[in-house]
């Protein structure tokens, strides 16, 4: 029978069968293209936590720990990091099959028989089916399938609490609306244990809770302009212009604005319980100081320690207000005034229940896991700045946004590594002009969907600017341009950060199947005017409009095929494979360490090697981890070790963290706390101190390895110890002058090492993957130039060659092999061995167009050919293309100090100049000694 907005509930079974076309399509072609092994960045943590039940980075992720655990044990494949990533195939395959529900949802209010006749309701499923391929063959949202990520989970929950909170407006003033707003309420709370995501649309869905039902059109124009506002607050008092205080004044007087505006509108006991759970998007330590019974679960797991001072003045402040409020309400309610309090304290139970799943932190965490990251076990104040992720910095990212890390044209347009519109342009297809369609698309949709049903249309536009505009604003990706050398803060983001605006791109696409529905409505409209026989027509070829999906299918495919990628399997095994038995390897990064942890939990590999992240050894916690757990080498005790609370000398109130003794710092002959310091007018970070400490307690009893050279200020000179060993550096006690290992590392080039990959321009790879494996040429050319040396050519050639064959992508390889040649004579094989390397790089850069490595690469080679054959052609050809790699990413020193070389080699001397000036644009290479060299040279016009 029809419901409250007169939408009927019967059920559509050829809705449902489309619904699960599009489920199994997606899945087919994500279960295609999925990663048999594992990823780079944080999907090996992410599957060795999951099969180990482990705790992983800030904030821990419980609930996507567990499911992890539950997808390993499905007998899905033999390879138990390819059964984990099902997980996201999954998830992702229920995404899509959730946007095309919502889409339908959508759309059917466009028809005032609410698409239920036969063409209007053909038109809904295809703009369904359009919708949901988009949302399913988008750049981003699939490479997030084909992944252990964190991302999958939390979109289709975020998506499908859109889909619930619609079903709760069809269904407004009846029980089973209620039961669609609590199961919102307890999905969007336990769905944090993946991931935040969800709390970017829970206010939209919040609204429609808090809203009552005989809201009019002008009060959803007030309620989302007020959304809009709070944005445009933003960017208007940003750097310097009011900032944070501005903005929180100016907020207040608008939040009163909007109430006395809709106080007979709002559902209060409703919005009362919104504010409540709306704490935790400021921090969730407030969240957890308010919901006192959290605590007190807390304090029940053995080993924990408690004080009862966690029980802050707020909570006391929060909780006599909730009691006396519930008294009032109760008095109200006797008097005939529906507010609704049953329904807010349902909320608040509900929200609390969901995300009690945090509680599997502390208690996994008392078990001594061997990933334990920040052993939210130690005590309550541990485990909730874990929650907070204080690791990464104390400032709120709400003030931080009032301080711009970059400049707005970077941060909205294109630039490297994180401007919105380079990615937004190229999710659904090539971007450029060709986008333009697919953006007019998306704009049609949300435009007919506010002028046919505006409770529902303006909703969904807030929506998107929420996780577009909002998040460009709330995340604050650095462009490297406002680095700060005092702090190290706004450098570059280190990777592409396309996947926070995922739930943008997803939106995105369900606005553009919409916009299927919406454009042939319109045309069919126009035909009933003047030509009613051409609507069937209109609306059965409107079919072909299923197409653009297939552009965005086509255009995704070989960027998310990771099915042939073994590249971090074996990047990782030739690291573990370079170490001897028993060893020690520092590592530096996420890329070195979380596929080495997969290896060691996961496939029980070389679990003899010791993996000392240099990141994590800042940390008090990991210090400790390290000694207790892993016996590594470390003498200070846990009072010289852990942090604790206490009042700067001298500053009253002003706390930071230290250990309560010092420790002997030898190799600086000090007595000093483990903390960041000044030595010699240079900052010592704790993992300076702990490295030197770790090897002269060690005392050469067991081998010492660096997955990169050892940090330059060591007092005991690390780096004049530090033999490259193949991949990485081993410290040895009387090393040669070279300080190569020359006969080791051939060995493990030539019979150890795994190139499964490198050679095949077929799979995939993004700069990240490319210069992760840097290291492999460039110490493999260390070892042959020192066989030249040492005048064993043979061994040398066979290690040049074999590097050629089995990793053609590094330019410097074939480079060598001219060279050799060169000094013989034969220019006629040098110059064969470039041409091949040219075609070589071309395949790889017409697969990987987005890899600038390639791009660069190639256009060097070529300018290398013409300077050598003497052509100006192709040596103009060759500096094109690396410029277009430079501008690509201008803040690369790598990109720059190539381009430079070829410039200065031809004579550029202007664009030299040019060059420099574009990278000293980023401050980080403002001090640069050849950037600063070229500009205070003087150099005759070329």
């Amino acid at each position: 029978m029809p419901g409250e907005t007169g939408f009927s509930h019967r059920f559509d079974r050829t809705n449902a069968i489309l619904a699960a076309l599009v489920f199994v399509i997606s899945f087919i072609v994500y279960a295609m293209t999925v990663q048999r092994t594992f990823s780079f960045w944080d999907c090996g943590e992410f599957i060795a936590c999951s099969y180990i039940l482990g705790i992983p980075h800030p904030p821990g992720t419980p609930l996507f720990v567990m499911l992890g655990r539950l997808f390993s044990l499905v007998p899905t494949s033999a390879d138990i990091a390819h059964r984990v990533n099902y997980m996201s195939v999954l998830f992702s395959a229920i995404t899509a099959m959730l946007s095309y529900l919502l889409t339908v949802k959508l759309v059917r209010h466009f028809f005032p028989d609410h698409g239920h006749s036969g063409t209007n309701r053909y038109l809904v499923y295809l703009g369904g089916l359009a919708g949901a391929f988009f949302v399913a063959f988008g750049a981003t949202n699939w490479a997030n399938a084909v992944e252990t990520e964190v991302y999958a989970p939390s979109l289709a929950l975020s998506v499908g609490l859109i889909w619930l909170t619609v079903k709760y407006w069809e269904n407004q003033g009846t029980s089973r609306a209620t039961r669609y707003m609590l199961l919102v309420f307890y999905l969007a709370m336990l769905g944090i244990g993946v991931h935040m995501t969800e709390f970017l649309v829970m206010p939209i869905c919040a609204l429609f809770f808090i809203m009552k039902k005989d809201a009019t059109p002008r009060d959803w124009m007030i309620i989302c302009g007020y959304a809009v506002m709070e944005l445009l607050l933003v960017i208007v008092l940003a750097n310097g212009r009011g900032g944070y205080p501005a903005y929180l004044g100016i907020s207040v007087v608008m939040i009163i604005a909007v109430m006395l505006l809709l106080y007979r509108k709002i559902n209060w006991g409703i919005a009362f319980a919104v504010i409540t759970i709306s704490t935790i998007m400021i921090g969730f330590g407030l969240y957890l100081e308010l919901m006192a019974p959290l605590t007190l679960l807390y304090t029940l797991i053995p080993g924990t320690d408690f004080s009862w001072s966690t029980f802050t003045f707020k909570t006391l402040v929060y909780w006599v207000v909730l009691i006396g409020g519930l008294s009032w309400a109760i008095q109200l309610e006797k008097k005939g005034i529906h507010v609704q309090w049953r329904k807010g304290l349902a909320i608040i139970f509900l929200g609390f229940l969901g995300f009690s799943v945090h509680l599997y932190l502390p208690i996994r965490s008392q078990l001594n896991p061997r990933i334990d990251e920040n052993h939210p076990a130690r005590d309550w104040r541990t485990f909730v700045n874990m929650l907070d992720r204080k690791q990464y910095g104390q400032e709120s990212m709400v003030a931080r946004m009032f301080h711009r890390r970059g400049a707005w044209s970077n941060q909205f347009g294109r630039h490297a590594h994180m401007g919105f519109w380079s990615y937004f342009e190229e999710q659904y297809s090539p971007g450029g002009w060709v986008f333009v369609p697919f953006f007019l698309l998306g704009l049609l949709g949300m435009i007919v969907a506010i002028r046919r049903r505006l409770e529902l249309g303006i909703p969904f536009m807030t929506l998107l600017l929420l996780v577009s505009v909002g998040l460009i604003l709330y995340m604050n990706f650095a462009d490297g341009t406002h680095y700060n050398p005092q702090t190290g803060d706004a450098y570059l983001e280190v990777r592409n950060r396309d996947y926070f605006f995922t739930p943008a791109f997803v939106f995105f696409g369900i606005a553009m199947g919409m916009g299927v529905t919406a454009l042939l409505q319109l045309l069919k409209e126009k035909a009933a005017e003047r030509m009613p026989s051409l609507q069937p027509v209109i609306v059965y070829g409107g079919t072909l409009l299923l197409l653009l999906p297939v552009v965005s299918l086509e255009k995704n495919y070989h960027i998310n095929d990771r099915s042939l990628n073994r590249l971090p399997y074996n990047y990782a095994a030739n690291l573990l494979d370079s170490c001897d038995k028993d060893a020690i390897i520092f590592t530096s990064g996420d890329n070195d360490t979380f596929p080495v942890w997969c290896l060691q939990e996961v496939y029980n590999y070389r679990k003899d090697v010791r993996v000392v992240n240099l990141s994590l050894l800042n940390t008090d916690w990991y210090v400790r981890q390290m000694r207790d757990q892993y016996n590594v080498p470390i003498s200070l005790t846990d009072e010289q070790i852990l942090w604790y609370p206490y009042e700067a000398p001298g500053r009253p109130g002003t706390y930071g963290q230290r250990p309560k003794k010092q420790f002997p710092d030898r190799p600086r002959k000090r007595m000093a706390y483990l903390e960041p310091s000044i030595w010699n007018g240079k900052v010592v970070r704790v993992q300076d101190m702990m490295v030197d400490e770790i090897v002269i307690e060690n005392n050469w009893k067991v081998p010492i390895y660096f997955s990169a050279p050892p940090y330059a200020d060591s007092p005991l000179n690390l780096r004049k110890f530090a033999v490259a060993t193949g991949i990485v550096y081993k410290l040895k006690r009387n090393p040669d002058s070279n300080l190569i290992d020359v006969d080791t590392g051939y060995n493990l080039y030539m019979n150890t090492y795994r190139f499964g990959g490198y050679q095949d321009s077929k799979v995939y790879r993004d700069e990240n993957a490319t210069g992760v494996f840097l290291g492999v040429g460039m110490n493999g050319i260390r070892i042959a130039d020192e066989l030249m040396r040492r005048t064993d050519t043979t061994r040398a050639l066979t290690l040049l060659n074999r590097l050629d064959s089995l990793y053609p992508e590094y330019w410097q390889i074939p480079m060598e092999l001219a060279a050799y040649y060169d000094a013989r004579g034969d220019s006629a094989t040098s110059d064969s061995i470039i041409q091949r390397s040219i075609d070589s790089l071309a395949a790889f850069h017409r697969s990987n167009k987005e890899n600038l490595f390639y791009l660069q690469d190639l256009g060097l080679l070529k300018a290398e050919l013409g300077r050598r054959r003497q052509d100006q052609g192709l040596i103009d050809e060759g500096i094109n293309l690396m410029w277009a790699g430079f501008e690509g990413n201008p803040n690369s020193s790598y990109a720059f100090r190539k381009l430079v070389s070829t410039l200065s080699q031809n004579g550029r001397y202007t664009e030299l100049r040019r060059a420099a000036k574009m990278f000293t644009r980023y401050g980080v290479n403002r001090s640069d000694p050849i950037a600063q060299r070229i500009l205070q040279s003087s150099f005759s016009p070329g």
